[in-house]
C-alpha cells in the first residue's frame, strides 16, 4: 500500500512540477502592449523593443493625432502578447480638412486671411503671367472647392508679361 502511495506521490510531484514549469516558462515569454498612440515612430518603436515585441507599420490615416505619429494600433494596449510578437501600427496624416473655401478669382491677400482664419495651412504658391487675371490673383488651386485635404497650392496670377 504504501508503494502505491509513493507512485501516486510522485505522479502528482511530476505533474505539478510539470504545469509550474509550463506556466513559469510561458508567462515569462509574454509581455504587456504599451499605448504607442500619439507616440512618433522613433519612440513607439523604442517603447515595443524594451517589452521585446516589434513594429509593423499598416499604413497611414487622417486622424486628429499629430501628422507623423501612431494613431492606432493593433493589438491594442493593455494586451498581452508573446514576445517577438509584431504590433501594427497606423501612422497619422494630420486633420484632414472637409471642405477647401473657393478662392479662385480672389486676390493673394484676401486668400491668405481666409486661409489663415480657417488654420488651412498654403503648401505652395506658383506664380504665373496671366493675360485673363490682374497681378496677385488666384487664378487656380489644388484640391478643387468642395475637396478635402491637408494643405492648398495656389497658382497666382504675375499679370501680363511685359514684351
Amino acid at each position: 500500500m504504501k508503494k502505491v502511495l509513493y507512485i501516486a506521490g510522485a505522479i502528482l510531484a511530476g505533474f505539478l512540477a510539470g504545469y509550474l514549469s509550463l506556466t513559469i516558462f510561458v508567462s515569462g515569454g509574454t509581455t504587456e502592449v504599451p499605448d504607442l498612440r500619439g507616440k512618433d515612430i522613433v519612440q513607439a518603436n523604442q517603447l515595443l523593443k524594451e517589452k521585446g515585441l516589434y513594429i509593423r507599420i499598416d499604413g497611414e490615416e487622417y486622424s486628429e493625432m499629430p501628422t507623423g505619429t501612431v494613431s492606432r494600433q493593433s493589438p491594442p494596449s493593455g494586451t498581452k502578447i508573446k514576445k517577438g510578437r509584431e504590433v501594427g501600427v497606423v501612422m497619422s496624416k494630420g486633420l484632414r480638412f472637409t471642405v477647401f473655401p473657393d478662392v479662385r478669382g480672389l486676390s493673394f491677400e484676401e486668400v491668405e486671411k481666409i486661409l489663415n482664419e480657417k488654420s488651412i495651412p498654403i503648401e505652395k504658391v506658383i506664380k504665373i503671367h496671366s493675360d485673363k487675371y490682374p497681378e496677385n490673383t488666384v487664378i487656380a488651386q489644388s484640391p478643387e472647392p468642395q475637396e478635402g485635404g491637408k494643405a492648398i497650392k495656389l497658382i497666382v496670377s504675375l499679370g501680363k508679361e511685359e514684351e
